[in-house]
């Protein structure tokens, strides 16, 4: 299985504002740039066998700074992407509220592994693609591997469930930050939870 490095991408300006992103490809600003400065610091060192991301700008742009100065491929994965959230990509949820307060209400409502924005896709059709991507990596790797894997909140979710064998009721119950480290690793086959969204580094922000 090796050892995975989980990565939540840099801030964008949609996070700063509270704006629902999705699919949508927004970079990082300022402040996450920073922000990812200070994780790469953090990682500076460490030898990754691959080196995975989503294929949106703002996990692609985490992951080559933290690798930028070695000679690691950062190989793109549109599995990794975010949750699809249909119509309300661009919204706050405010406003996604105001278009129509009785869908927001019934998506809302629906339990965890049914919520889905009108269009978009709910927590089950994420894992399904998540694990497809797991599958395959784990597949190619063996427990010397160091891999680095940049996403997002959800995907991220998603592999500590695939890792740790979890059931998918486990999925809403993980926070997940910009720049967030989690680190799993195989002991003896078994898969164990180093830590878990450590932003400690961001600490060190000027």
């Amino acid at each position: 299985m090796g050892r995975w490095h989980l990565v939540r991408h840099g801030e964008t300006e949609w996070n700063r504002i509270g704006k629902i992103q999705g699919h949508s490809d927004v970079p990082l600003n300022e402040h996450g740039r920073r922000q990812v400065e200070v994780l790469a610091r953090r990682l500076d060192g460490r030898r990754f066998s691959t080196v995975y991301a989503s294929d949106l700008s703002r996990a692609r742009e985490t992951a080559q700074a933290i690798v930028e100065g070695s000679d690691a491929f950062v190989e793109t994965d549109p599995d990794l992407r975010e949750f699809f959230y249909g119509e309300w990509e661009g919204l706050t949820l405010e406003e996604a509220k105001a278009r129509d307060p009785m869908v927001f209400a019934k998506q809302m409502s629906m339990g965890n592994r049914k919520f889905s924005a009108p269009g978009g896709e709910d927590s089950t059709e994420l894992l399904h693609r998540v694990r497809r991507f797991y599958t395959g990596a784990v597949d190619h790797h063996d427990a010397a591997d160091n891999l680095l894997i940049v996403a997002h909140a959800g995907p991220i979710r998603a592999l500590v469930i695939c890792l740790l064998g979890l059931t998918d009721d486990y999925f809403w119950r993980f926070r997940v930050d910009c720049a967030g480290l989690s680190v799993i690793n195989s002991q003896s086959g078994v898969p164990v939870l180093e830590f878990w969204n450590d932003t400690s580094h961001l600490d060190l922000m000027v």
